[in-house]
């Protein structure tokens, strides 16, 4: 195979770069809005024409993988016990599989919660809850309550192994669609998110590519696999940066921050265990692979609410910091995130809003990885002070990638990459503090991720060639 075509089917864009994959280089690049209320195959073909005029490959013929997260992406509401636990766990498993979590239920269904979850029209629900040989009765409670509502999405049951087949079966004699896998918290310290990770991934590709008609773009395309979530793409080419291959080391522990319209991504390939002597770990065991969705740090959407988070003082430093002169006051910022809001293709127009830009980038990126991470903290006890670490320690991480336009157009990528880091100001900081920064330019990282499960090698080559150093 000499060429391979990836597409990606955003919710915004729909993009598509050629490899070549005896050089391992980037053929050509197009992305254009996608056309996912109207025909989604509209956008595909505007991208496969802009290929064709770019390469003078015929296109239609390249062997061809692809991912999506159009039409709201892969929409996921799960329901756990404690929400320090399986609900938890259940959040971080549905996120590993590429999906959005659109709610978040603890402990027994009431008829608002219920409601709840039904206007959010989840795609997928995940029902957890009880170690195995733990609580029985929440997860029974929760499983009649679903049996008897309207949801039409299909059900997998993660909990509690004693009581598993009890769920499915008042779920199944109600006619819903249940499926049944191992617990996700077996016990208090031990996660399983793969077996719901594969359901997951089986449910996407066999039913939601069909109920979004993006399976009518197959006959454009000569895919050589399924279809599979945006999110799952960028993950597996994290952990091949991370990773390596059998013949070329990796980076080692890598962030990649994904900063969108809508909202801003963070993975990790990191055991984040402790980097410093005598810490003591509390809470659910992290994944090595984990990703986290900050649903209120979008670029455009939700740019008044970056406001609101950071501040229009803090804003105002950022864009002096970046060294950015123009006179700016907070009414400029402000009528600046009402308008990218209202006109989410909108671009900075001049130099002051570019500052602008740049400062709400730096925003989002800074409390979206400050929230990935975890905490350290000093705790009293009866023999001393003791340092307790929740949630992973970032701190030895090597290499922190970047993607998004505000990264791949604006005037200071790095100074907004930079909102990763330690800012020095924590003594008990477990935020990156000497990372490599790197740009993913021509975005195709979801392409890597996608070209990985063919060719690893191949892949990684790709990535170290269109990863730009800042």
């Amino acid at each position: 195979m000499n060429q391979l075509l990836a597409i990606d089917f955003g919710s915004t864009y729909t993009k598509g770069v050629l490899f070549d994959c005896e050089s391992a280089s980037v053929v050509g690049v197009a992305y254009t809005p996608s056309t996912v209320s109207s025909d989604i195959t509209l956008g595909l073909r505007r991208v496969l024409s802009a290929l064709r005029a770019q390469t003078g490959v015929e296109i239609g013929k390249v062997p061809a993988v692809a991912c999506s997260s159009a039409a709201g992406g892969l929409r996921v509401a799960v329901i756990g016990l404690v929400p320090v636990l399986s609900l938890e766990a259940a959040q971080r498993a549905a996120l590993g599989a590429g999906a959005r979590v659109v709610g978040a239920y603890g402990y027994k269904l009431t008829e608002r919660k219920l409601a709840e979850l039904e206007n959010s029209a989840p795609d997928i629900v995940l029902l957890a809850g009880g170690t195995d040989g733990g609580d029985e009765q929440n997860i029974l409670h929760n499983a009649r309550v679903l049996a008897g509502s309207r949801l039409t999405a299909p059900i997998i049951v993660a909990g509690n192994q004693c009581v598993v087949d009890d769920c499915a079966r008042s779920l199944r004699e109600s006619g819903k669609a249940a499926v049944t896998t191992k617990n996700l918290l077996p016990e208090i310290d031990r996660i399983e998110a793969e077996p719901v990770h594969d359901i997951v991934r089986d449910l996407f590709i066999n039913r939601i590519t069909h109920a979004k008609g993006i399976d009518r773009a197959c006959e454009y395309l000569n895919l050589l696999s399924d279809i599979i979530p945006t999110p799952s793409a960028v993950l597996q080419a994290a952990r091949l940066i991370a990773e390596g291959t059998d013949m070329s080391p990796g980076l080692g522990d890598t962030i990649v921050v994904d900063v969108g319209g809508a909202t801003t991504d963070v993975y990790s390939i990191a055991s984040g265990a402790p980097t410093r002597p005598g810490v003591v770990l509390r809470g659910l065991p992290e994944l090595a692979l984990k990703r986290t969705v900050e649903g209120d740090l979008g670029m455009r959407i939700n740019a008044p609410s970056i406001i609101e988070r950071c501040g229009c003082a803090e804003l105002l430093d950022f864009v002096a910091r970046a060294g950015h002169s123009p006179a700016l006051a907070a009414e400029d910022v402000v009528a600046y995130a009402a308008r990218v809001a209202e006109r989410t293709d909108a671009t900075p127009a001049d130099a002051q809003e570019e500052a602008i830009d740049q400062a709400f980038g730096r925003a989002a990126v800074q409390i979206a990885v400050k929230r990935h991470a975890g905490t350290l903290r000093e705790v009293y006890t009866p023999a001393g002070v003791v340092l307790v670490q929740e949630g992973k320690d970032l701190a030895n991480v090597n290499a922190v990638v970047g993607i998004g336009g505000v990264l791949a157009h604006g005037s200071n990528p790095r100074f907004v990459l930079e909102g990763a880091l330690d800012q020095g100001c924590d003594p008990y900081g477990v935020l990156p503090r000497r990372p490599t920064l790197l740009l993913d330019e021509q975005y195709v990282l979801y392409g890597v991720g996608l070209l990985s499960a063919i060719s690893p090698e191949v892949a990684f080559r790709v990535a170290r060639e269109a990863l730009t150093p800042l």
